[in-house]
């Protein structure tokens, strides 16, 4: 995966939380135009990680991932990249058998900071992409919110419906309407 949006690395540790064994994923994602502040948080229930994984979590090409399946590392490391560029930071906290927590700010106004990307579609793809996770996504734009969760999903969708790319494409458009609306002035 490239990561040369905003969205891309919310992807990115999205997809992290899910190869750590998660079972639900609570993301946070804010944007403030008028502050040119956009931050996101992905808390996880996965497998966590010890002091020494913390410590050594954003130096290039580590990864705790087994090496027959990846053998670099480095979401993390461009995350902090990215972030520290526009003068953010990025915030880890996690212990073993508990969970994960990672923060990342980004200062939008600055010249160095990425595009956000598409959070619609990633909202869209995170929801679809695992039914083994639960997702609980909030989106707060210049202080209008909206949530997406997959277990309300999961409990108004029959398994047949889950598949159905006319479904699916009635979902895409709703989480694009939701993310349309908190965008505009008028609600």
């Amino acid at each position: 995966m490239s990561l040369r949006t905003i969205a891309d690395h919310i992807l990115d540790i999205a997809q992290n939380s899910v190869n750590a064994g998660a079972k639900l994923v609570e993301i946070h994602i804010e944007e403030d135009p008028q502050k040119g502040v956009f931050k996101f948080v992905v808390k996880d229930d996965g497998r966590g990680m010890t002091e020494e994984e913390l410590k050594r979590l954003f130096d290039p090409f580590y990864t705790t991932r087994d090496h027959k399946i990846r053998r670099i590392g480095l979401g993390l490391p461009m995350l902090k990249y990215a972030c520290e560029s526009t003068g953010g930071k990025v915030d880890v906290h996690s212990k073993k058998g508990e969970g994960t927590l990672v923060e990342a700010v980004f200062n939008t106004s600055h010249i160095d900071c990425q595009p956000v990307g598409d959070i619609a579609g990633s909202i869209f793809a995170l929801l679809f992409s695992s039914k083994d996770v639960d997702w609980v996504i909030k989106r707060v734009y210049n202080g209008k919110t909206y949530i997406v969760d997959s277990k309300t999903l999961k409990e108004n969708l029959s398994e047949a419906d889950w598949e159905n790319p006319k479904i699916m494409n009635l979902i895409r458009e709703f989480v694009e309407e939701l993310e349309k609306s908190v965008k505009e002035e008028k609600l």
